[in-house]
């Protein structure tokens, strides 16, 4: 098993919103492509969010995944080249866990990033595509995170898409005061997230509309809202001052035809990527339109707050590489350690084959067990010694195997 660590992909940082969407991938896409890297003996997973789309590997050369990773989102070679990264070793893994903890999200500490992190995590484990180092490296980040998350305020806030989208209706209808109307469409985790913010945050009349009516009933009753039959979208659009798009669609659900009979003043929100309403639709009179890349946490009164947690978060990134690092050095001594183990056991079994002759059955049954500790002490003594030692000195991984005749 190679060490090696690698992370191929395109962010928010650098990659604006219409070449992102080109680059999200689905599910189904998402498993052929990390078990084609596990076809090639690599292990990886796949994170793919309205932010990002990326992919973290181990043991598997960096040229063939990046071939890869243009294969799988697209083929699209130019914008990739234009915008994409590449991360290795150190750098990879340093990414790994400010991405999972929120340092490296958009909106610092997002809440959301760390369950669509594990999402890819459980997806490449349940098609076993992570081997022991990736798993190992994985536990290391979620304790680190769960300790951000105690020990910071790094997510305290505003620190999630859903709060800062509330946050900037906020701040967009502060003339509509609490006489606004607010339309949700889309019923899955993301508007889920977005009605339970709207209702801890503000007083307006809520509907929310779903592709399947009994979905958006059963989330109405959840959250105490109203719901709609997708039939009455055109009608509620009219209806409503603020429209908040978070379908998953690879098409446009919101289009001219919606919005021919608007008007009056409205915003809409678009959480979706690839984007599920028409850019076009920006350009209309009455229309102002916010997208992903728009929105942000200007009107985060925690965010400095928040900023100012970052050095205490990567000081437990910090020491939790270092558990990383101790861990995969010692790792390496599992075969000698192994060898070693039963190289004293062969020692002992024959020693007692030699002198079994000498002594009867039933007393060797009853000395057994003393031999048997003695030289697990002795055997525990060695490793124990071979384990610290090997944290300041290499060399004594040579002094062992020759001293035991180990390979």
């Amino acid at each position: 098993m190679s060490p090696f660590f690698c992370s191929i992909g395109i962010s928010h940082w650098n990659c604006p919103l219409q070449i992102r969407e080109k680059f999200n991938i689905h599910k189904k896409k998402s498993i052929d492509f990390i078990s084609n890297i596990k076809s090639l003996n690599g292990s990886a997973f796949v994170v793919s969010t309205c932010n990002r789309t990326q992919v973290f590997a181990n043991n598997i050369n960096i040229h063939l995944l990046k071939e890869k990773f243009i294969k799988y989102t697209g083929n699209h070679i130019e914008d990739f080249e234009k915008y994409g990264f590449i991360l290795e070793n150190d750098n990879a893994i340093q990414n790994l866990f400010e991405v999972s903890t929120g340092i490296d999200s958009q909106i610092l500490g997002d809440l959301q990033i760390f369950s669509q992190v594990k999402e890819g995590v459980d997806l490449a484990k349940e098609n076993n595509c992570i081997n022991s180092y990736m798993d190992r490296l994985i536990q290391f980040v979620f304790q680190a995170n769960k300790e951000i998350q105690s020990f910071t305020s790094i997510s305290k806030g505003a620190a999630s898409v859903a709060h800062a989208t509330v946050l900037k209706v906020k701040q967009k209808t502060e003339h509509l005061k609490n006489d606004k109307k607010i339309l949700v469409f889309g019923a899955g985790e993301m508007g889920q997230r977005i009605l339970e913010n709207l209702n801890n945050q503000t007083n307006s009349k809520i509907t929310v509309i779903n592709r399947t009516l009994n979905k958006a009933k059963e989330i109405s009753e959840n959250q105490k809202v109203n719901f709609s039959n997708i039939k009455n979208l055109k009608e509620e659009i009219k209806k409503t001052d603020v429209l908040i798009v978070a379908t998953s669609s690879k098409n446009y659900t919101i289009n001219n035809e919606h919005i021919d009979h608007v008007d009056n003043k409205k915003l809409f929100i678009d959480l979706s990527v690839p984007r599920n309403i028409d850019p076009k639709i920006a350009s209309k009179k009455y229309i102002e339109l916010i997208d992903m890349d728009q929105l942000n946490s200007e009107a985060d009164k925690t965010l400095n707050k928040r900023k100012k947690d970052i050095p205490k978060a990567k000081t437990i990134i910090n020491l939790y590489k270092l558990e990383f690092e101790d861990w995969f050095k010692l790792y390496a001594l599992a075969p000698t350690i192994k060898n070693l183990k039963m190289t004293f056991e062969e020692m002992k079994n024959s020693e007692i084959e030699k002198y079994k002759g000498q002594y009867k059955q039933d007393e060797l049954e009853r000395i057994k067990p003393l031999i048997d500790s003695i030289v697990k002490k002795i055997s525990s003594k060695n490793i124990e010694y071979l384990r610290r030692r090997y944290r300041i000195d290499e060399d004594i991984l040579l002094v062992i195997q020759e001293m035991y005749k180990i390979s």
